[in-house]
């Protein structure tokens, strides 16, 4: 795996990321991994999202992760979700430029915060080949557009997750059409400290599926 730090502008800002790419020659698939909540602390350097960029590389998958907006040395100010949609197209863009990555494979992901910004707007979705949500709150889910896009989509939960509120998740499920993968893991709590291997093995065994076969 060879990681570069980057830096890429969109709306006036400048947002740093890390791209990882495998080793070998591409162009490969790639795909964006947004982190958590700023306001408690998350950022590109999280463990759900690190975890899942390394399995990506190992899967010959490349990646971007980035700091929105205020965060590290991201430009600009905090949006609460309602703007950061704004530099998660600008990644996916900036990503499928790259020469060693195949702009027709490009996949999203996100944990937790960056959930919402997915699920929020259909903007997002006319890119990737398919979506991996890691910890959505029911809210984010629920009546989003996201429920009747035909891109294939992916939901992975811990069982002990109690800031997602896991109750209620599946009546929305049941209203995703074509149906999204669900997957939970037994004993895991938002953080997915200690479990960060199972999660990011079934991410990216997703994202392998729909962007490389």
């Amino acid at each position: 795996m060879r990681q570069s730090a980057v830096s890429f502008l969109t709306k006036g800002m400048t947002l740093e990321g890390i791209i990882a790419l495998p080793d070998g020659e591409g162009p490969f698939p790639g795909v964006v991994m947004c982190h958590p909540h700023p306001l408690n602390g998350g950022n590109m350097d999280n463990n759900v999202v690190v975890a899942v960029t390394f399995g990506l590389a190992d899967a010959g998958i490349a990646s971007l992760r980035f700091n929105f907006r205020g965060v590290g040395n991201s430009t600009g100010e905090h949006a609460k979700g309602e703007k950061e949609h704004e530099e998660t197209l600008a990644a996916m863009d900036f990503l499928g430029a790259l020469p060693d990555v195949d702009d027709s494979r490009i996949g999203l992901g996100g944990y937790s915060f960056s959930t919402r910004v997915i699920c929020a707007h259909k903007q997002l979705y006319k890119k990737p080949r398919a979506i991996a949500l890691v910890a959505p709150s029911l809210e984010a889910i629920t009546d989003s557009p996201l429920q009747s896009d035909k891109t294939p989509r992916l939901i992975i939960t811990g069982d002990r997750d109690r800031l997602a509120n896991s109750d209620g998740v599946a009546e929305q499920l049941a209203r995703f059409n074509p149906p999204a993968d669900y997957h939970v893991v037994a004993g895991a709590d938002h953080f997915w400290v200690g479990q960060e291997r199972e999660m990011a093995d079934k991410v990216v065994g997703f994202f392998r599926d729909h962007l490389t076969k």
